[in-house]
């Protein structure tokens, strides 16, 4: 049966249209988006709407259509190209992963692409289907070792980095900036006080964060109190 055949029996044959989740497959490879399309037919709550490749007729299709999530191939993708493509026809569109190796390392770079869900080269039909509903849900499964990876990731970015020894030095606009930032005041609040512009003091900021070696005012302001205390 031809491609655009399998997905005409399939959305002519769904009982609630309107209520299902509106799926467009993407892949380089025509007989895994047929093979696909024919896997949904008897859900009753996704409708594959359209089966693309990743080229320019299929950011088209994706603009027109608007689908709720695209099912991307993997196998034979890079990630973060297929999320730019998508995004740009269609930025609502939720994004799940399909053949996807799961492994640390590839499952962090869907994740850092844009992609909310995904589905393993392992995984059959009732993976297949869970993963689309609970991407529109914002779910989502995956295997014990890479919920455990996830949250050692996060453990590392959430850790308050621990400093040693003085605090470098600083310039003494720099000192007046973070000791309003350690008040809470915001950017426009300081520039407001000093007279300068908000360009100035966030050029400050930066030298300020840098120096310090954070990454967030919070951080820098609580350096500076450990210091004091220690």
């Amino acid at each position: 049966m031809a491609e655009d055949a399998v997905i005409r029996t399939f959305a002519g044959s769904h009982p609630a249209i309107e209520k299902a989740i509106r799926l467009i497959i993407a892949s380089l490879v025509h007989l895994v988006r047929e093979g696909l399309a024919a896997t949904l037919r008897d859900c009753t709550d996704v409708i594959v709407v359209d089966a693309i490749d990743l080229d320019p007729t299929g950011s088209a299709k994706l603009a027109d259509a608007q689908p709720d999530v695209v099912l991307v191939d993997l196998s034979q993708t890079d990630p973060a190209a297929a999320a730019r493509m998508i995004k740009a026809a269609s930025r609502g569109t939720r994004l799940v992963a399909f053949a996807l190796d799961e492994t640390d390392d590839h499952v962090f770079a869907c994740a850092a692409a844009g992609f909310c869900s995904y589905v393993s080269r392992e995984s059959g039909a009732v993976e297949l289907r869970r993963a689309l509903v609970d991407a529109v849900a914002g779910r989502m499964h995956c295997a014990p070792h890479i919920a455990a990876a996830m949250f050692a990731r996060l453990a590392g970015l959430l850790q308050q980095p621990c400093f040693h020894g003085p605090l470098p030095a600083l310039s003494s606009r720099e000192s007046e900036i973070l000791a309003l930032v350690e008040q809470g005041r915001s950017n426009k609040e300081i520039a407001r006080q000093l007279a300068i512009s908000v360009a100035t003091v966030k050029n400050h900021m930066h030298n300020i964060l840098q120096k310090l070696q954070v990454g967030r005012r919070g951080q820098a302001a609580a350096r500076v109190r450990r210091s004091r205390a220690a």
